[in-house]
C-alpha cells in the first residue's frame, strides 16, 4: 500500500517532534499519559461503584412506603401527588448531590493538608 498525503503529514509531524524534542523525554511523556489514564479510569470506576452501592442501599431502605415518606421529609422533599418511583428518584438525586459535595470537601481538605506537611 502506498503512503498518501495525509499519512505523510502524520509521519513528518512525528519526525519533527522527535527532532525538536529530546528523544529521552518521549518515554517520560508516555508514562505520564499512561498514569493520567489509569487515574481517570480508577476514579471513574470508583464513582460508578459508589453510585451502584448507594442506589442498592437506598432501594433496600425504600422498600416500605412509610420509610420512603420519612426519608423524603428528612431531605425536605414534597411527597404529595408523586408516585413512589418519583419520590425514590428524587431521594436518589438528593443523596447523590450530598455525596458529591462531601467528596469535594474531602478533596479540598486533602489538598490543603499537603502543602502544610511539606
Amino acid at each position: 500500500m502506498p503512503i498518501h498525503g495525509l499519512e505523510w503529514l502524520f509521519i513528518s509531524l512525528i519526525v519533527i517532534i522527535l527532532v525538536l524534542w529530546d528523544p529521552e523525554k518521549i518515554p517520560k511523556l508516555a508514562r505520564a499519559l499512561a498514569e493520567a489514564r489509569r487515574e481517570y479510569e480508577k476514579a471513574t470506576s470508583t464513582m460508578q461503584e459508589l453510585i451502584n452501592m448507594t442506589q442498592s442501599e437506598l432501594e433496600e431502605t425504600l422498600d416500605s412506603d412509610e420509610k420512603l415518606i420519612e426519608i423524603a421529609k428528612e431531605l425536605g422533599i414534597e411527597t404529595y401527588g408523586k408516585t413512589r418511583e418519583e419520590i425514590k428518584q428524587e431521594i436518589l438525586q438528593r443523596r447523590w448531590k450530598e455525596q458529591k459535595v462531601e467528596k469535594k470537601g474531602e478533596k479540598q481538605e486533602a489538598s490543603e493538608q499537603k502543602p502544610q506537611q511539606s
